[in-house]
């Protein structure tokens, strides 16, 4: 979304500070700055950091209401350096008239493919296999290893994936399914009024109807915990679910249980409610889980995703200072 402001740029210029540029390199801006980068932020040293910025850049470091109180009164953006933006107060940011703008789709097409490649190791089980395999012993007592997928593994032109969130990341996903020769449904939202927009499956069938449910939506206040035990029962058994989305959209003690009593088939995610993850923060990372593939939240890195955040950065907040803001949230 775009709109337009005054120019706030003056003859000392910007004071701009970066968080967190282990992500992506932050380009060179063409305003009148003084920029500082930080590899990356500990909670504990954000507001310390941050407390004289006019512009703030950040990918995952958040920014909440104790770290705003401390903020100079004339911090007038931060720019996250993702498509997600829930790591911002954004309500606290509006008292205080500070702008928040993001950057959206710009890892779509290496999100889509990551999202396969989890769906096709959960259905194949090919974490599970390599461990055997490199084992050594079970192929050669038993002579095969086809035991370990539990039935008969079903082709894409079998199976139905149903899509969660059909922005462009959505879209991407769709268009390689369909190239598999999937069939596809498109979620409407869990909480959207009858009827149905056209194209659209109601919420619960999607997930009544899907061989693989794949979420790829923003997390806020409606998908807050959107994937619990009541949503995990509707699945059929024999169904998988992946998330790239954000980890807070998925229940992760009702997911644990929900593979551990065969709800499900089996889940892969790229995103936890605590990131970085930790046994102490997470139950998904408990020993003897069956059949759950899990990465490191790294499904957004590609080199266009890359290209795509450094000049989207540099665009939105060149843009800003000029009085015509870019991707405003």
């Amino acid at each position: 979304m775009s709109s337009s402001l005054p120019p706030t740029s003056s003859i000392q210029g910007d004071g701009i500070v970066c968080l967190d540029e282990c992500y992506c390199e932050i380009p060179t801006f063409s305003i009148p700055h003084a920029y500082t980068g930080h590899h990356s932020t500990a909670p504990e040293l954000i507001a310390e950091r941050v407390k004289d910025a006019t512009i703030i850049i950040t990918t995952r470091a958040p920014i909440k209401e104790a770290t705003l109180a401390q903020c100079s009164p004339n911090l007038r953006l931060i720019a996250v350096m993702a498509a997600g933006y829930e790591i911002i107060d954004i309500d606290e940011c509006r008292k205080r008239g500070i702008k928040v703008c993001n950057i959206p789709s710009a890892s779509a097409e290496a999100v889509a493919e990551h999202a396969l490649a989890l769906y096709l190791s959960i259905k194949r089980r090919i974490v599970e296999l390599h461990a055997v395999t490199r084992e050594g012993i079970e192929w050669p007592q038993k002579k095969s290893t086809i035991h370990r997928f539990g039935g008969l593994p079903q082709t894409c032109r079998s199976q139905t994936m149903g899509i969660v969130g059909y922005g462009t990341l959505g879209k991407r996903i769709e268009a390689i399914a369909k190239a598999l020769g999937m069939s596809v449904l498109i979620a409407e939202r869990k909480d959207a009024p009858s009827p149905t927009r056209p194209s659209r499956v109601e919420f619960y069938k999607t997930l009544e109807q899907s061989s693989v449910i794949v979420l790829c939506c923003p997390l806020n206040r409606s998908t807050q915990g959107m994937i619990g035990e009541e949503e995990l029962k509707c699945m059929d058994g024999e169904a998988i679910l992946i998330n790239v989305a954000r980890g807070g959209v998925v229940n992760e003690t009702a997911l644990v249980k929900a593979l551990q009593q065969k709800w499900i088939k089996g889940a892969a995610t790229d995103v936890f409610a605590v990131e970085p993850v930790t046994k102490a923060t997470s139950p998904l990372l408990a020993d003897g889980i069956p059949n759950l593939t899990l990465s490191p939240h790294v499904a957004w890195y590609a080199d266009s995703s890359i290209e795509n955040l450094k000049r989207s950065i540099k665009e939105n907040i060149e843009n800003f200072v000029k009085g015509t803001p870019l991707n405003m949230v």
